[in-house]
This record gives C-alpha cells, sequence and structure tokens, in this order.
C-alpha cells in the first residue's frame, strides 16, 4: 500500500455523515407534540394548575336573540337541572332561575345616529342564573378549568337545551345565600 491509499482511507474515516431528514421522524416529532399538548390540555382542565380556595359563585348567562321557536326547550329547564360546558362535557353548575324577556336589538338611527334599543319581532332574552363551585386564582374563578367572568362566552348544555350565551354576571355567594 502506498501512502496515496492510506491518506484516502484516513480521510473517509474522519468525514462526518450528514443526517438527512426524513417522514419518520416528522411523524415521530408530531405524535411527540401531540402527546404533550394532551398532557397539557388534561392538566390544565382538572384544575391541578389552579391552587386557589373553592368557593360558591352564581353568574348569569344571556342568550341575547333567541328565536321563539326554541321557546318550548327553553321552557322545559327549571330549577336544580345540571349544566354542563358543551365543548368538554364538564359540569359547570346547577341552574337557580330562568327568565324569558322580549327580543332587542340595538339599531342607528340613520337620519340622527341617535343609537335606540326596538324591539325584535320573534325573538326572545333568556337569562339562566348558575350556581357552581369555583377555584377562586385571585383574580380570577375557574369551574372545572374554565375561566367564568363576565363577557366570556359559554357554550352550554342542558338536559332539554344546547346553545350559547355570554356570561353578563358573577358574584361571589356564601354557601347559605340565595
Amino acid at each position: 500500500m502506498d501512502n496515496k491509499e492510506i491518506f484516502d482511507v484516513k480521510t473517509v474515516k474522519n468525514q462526518k455523515k450528514s443526517y438527512k431528514f426524513n417522514i419518520t421522524d416528522v411523524f415521530l416529532i408530531l405524535i411527540i407534540t401531540g402527546a404533550a399538548s394532551v398532557l397539557i390540555y388534561i392538566v390544565a382542565d382538572t384544575g391541578l394548575l389552579f391552587s386557589g380556595e373553592e368557593v360558591s359563585v352564581q353568574y348569569t348567562v344571556e342568550i341575547p336573540l333567541l328565536r321563539n321557536e326554541f321557546l318550548p326547550a327553553i321552557n322545559r329547564i327549571t330549577r336544580g337541572d345540571k349544566i354542563t360546558d358543551s365543548v368538554r362535557g364538564y359540569d359547570i353548575g346547577e341552574i337557580q332561575s330562568v327568565g324569558i324577556f322580549d327580543g332587542m336589538a340595538n339599531t342607528e338611527d340613520k337620519i340622527t345616529g341617535i343609537f335606540k334599543r326596538v324591539s325584535f319581532p320573534d325573538h326572545s332574552r333568556v337569562l339562566l342564573t348558575v350556581r357552581t363551585k369555583a377555584k377562586y386564582d385571585e383574580p380570577n374563578y375557574y369551574v372545572n378549568g374554565k375561566l367564568i367572568m363576565v363577557g366570556v362566552q359559554i357554550f352550554f348544555r342542558t338536559q332539554h337545551f344546547t346553545g350559547y350565551g355570554n356570561c353578563v354576571s358573577f358574584t361571589p355567594v356564601t354557601d347559605g345565600e340565595e
């Protein structure tokens, strides 16, 4: 063997192999990322991240314009019915009262520029008052991991009705209060 052959063998041995990214690597990364996301979602939903004290709260969900054809289902909702989050399926309280009022809408008079509240035909406004236990993690309240506060949109389900509305009032209450 001459010196040139020895040099070529050493050069080949000292070269680093470049790693090529393949489809199996992509799948492994996706599986690991998905598993981590599911774990975070489960931990957040169980309330393990919220270490605050548990308190009783009462909040009101408003459905601002519900077509009157759905009122028979609303009329079947009674005090004591369970209400669940229709996205996650978790219990978010117990119905305390149901209020049905005329549907109203805000409109602007194009000539004067004044906003008015007018009756909206064939629609009603529904208020569902709900009571439940929440974890208080200053300054927020969480019901089964879901933030509850005025302005939050709530997708819910009862035994007789599925819908969504906005939280329009929220009050911490003592257990003896109505």
